[in-house]
């Protein structure tokens, strides 16, 4: 069962973002799913959780190039919410190793819910202002917010 479903108007129109975000969303789902076994896997929910971390870092690196690449105006907000969630993984994956039942009841509730506005938000501000801008491998979407 998905707990974050991914929807088409979070595409972006750049292909590497798209991916990871899709990457991110399957990743959540399957902490999510792990987490709702009788005995949850713990070792296997926090190696998902170390992956996600990692994931999201690899791809806040790739949007905050493009952002500096084409100075972005709004880029230190958007870096903020990146700094934002890493710090809500690290705090996550520490609570984890200390109280594991209740970490793995709120893990996939906070990544789901931040994924999807920030993703809803901050990421499709991000991406009207490269397609103003024609940066290359952005293709221009009919975008929720355009319609």
């Amino acid at each position: 069962m998905a707990i974050a479903v991914w929807q088409d108007d979070y595409c972006t129109g750049h292909e590497a973002i798209d991916q990871q975000h899709r990457r991110l969303f399957s990743l959540v789902n399957e902490i999510y799913d792990l987490t709702q076994l009788p005995t949850p896997p713990m070792a296997v929910i926090k190696t998902r959780l170390t992956e996600f971390a990692d994931c999201a870092v690899e791809h806040f690196e790739l949007e905050e190039g493009l952002m500096a690449e084409h100075d972005y105006p709004n880029l230190q907000v958007h870096c903020g919410t990146h700094k934002a969630l890493v710090n809500k993984v690290t705090a996550l994956l520490a609570k984890f190793d200390r109280v594991s039942d209740t970490a793995t009841a709120e893990v996939t509730t906070v990544l789901a819910d931040w994924m999807v506005h920030h993703i809803r938000g901050e990421d499709q501000q991000m991406i009207r202002f490269f397609q103003s801008r024609n940066v290359a491998g952005v293709k221009r979407l009919a975008l929720a917010a355009d319609q």
